[in-house]
């Protein structure tokens, strides 16, 4: 499982029209310089016989287009989310004061993100129950969402609000910069099933560009829950 931060999608009008903008300011350029350098013979056929534009303003134009993306380069490293994950043990989640294993993003850049998706990956580590003992190794669910995550849980008798809780994050929600959000807690019960949840989030960012992060929830998650930690957000 990949769990870096990538960037999935650069937004097509901004990257379009700049790289459009530099194409054309390339080629004023070179037809510029090479029309100076010509004989005056060389000038009558096309389309050395357009003076278009002078040295100066070819060169203008040049450094400005590549100037503009460079200066976009940057504002994209600026407004940029830096997606990660938080866990610990901890109550107040689960009912009756049980101890819950609780999982938030975290978003450490400085700009607001829209959410665009959010998916679901189990790796359960007990097989699936069924009428017979199966055998073979322990299934996953595959990228899906929050409804068919938890149709898979509910064979091993996990029960939402009582066991474990996915939190509903609605495609279009804002997430804040130096903020935390809370994706989801499992009571012990829930850790003896599931080996490890992953939560994949895709943003956009003010650019309009796409970010996606997948977070492991349970990778360290102490099994049996022994003692809670104090919040962390």
């Amino acid at each position: 499982m990949d769990l870096r931060q990538r960037v999935v999608r650069r937004s097509p009008s901004v990257v379009w029209t700049l790289n459009g903008l530099a194409a054309v300011s390339v080629l004023l350029f070179v037809h510029t310089m090479v029309r100076q350098n010509l004989p005056p013979d060389g000038l009558r056929d096309w389309p050395w016989s357009w003076q278009l534009l002078d040295a100066q303003s070819a060169t203008a134009g040049l450094m400005a287009g590549i100037g503009a993306i460079i200066a976009r380069a940057q504002f994209a490293r600026t407004v940029q989310p830096l997606l990660g994950g938080r866990a610990w043990p901890g109550i107040g989640q689960a009912p009756d004061g049980a101890l819950a294993w609780t999982c938030h993003l975290v978003n450490s850049g400085q700009s607001a993100v829209v959410v665009v998706s959010v998916e679901y990956w189990i790796d359960f580590g007990a097989p699936e129950p069924t009428a017979e003992q199966p055998a073979g190794p322990a299934p996953s669910t595959g990228w899906t969402g929050r409804a068919g995550t938890i149709a898979a849980l509910a064979p091993y008798g996990l029960r939402p609000g009582t066991d474990y809780r996915l939190a509903s994050i609605a495609p279009n929600s804002v997430f804040g910069g130096e903020s935390n959000y809370l994706l989801g807690w499992f009571t012990e019960p829930a850790l003896v099933v599931v080996r490890d949840l992953y939560v994949r989030v895709t943003v956009r960012d003010r650019l309009g560009d796409l970010h996606q992060r997948a977070i492991s929830c349970l990778t360290d998650a102490d099994r049996p829950l022994t003692h809670a930690v104090p919040d962390q957000v």
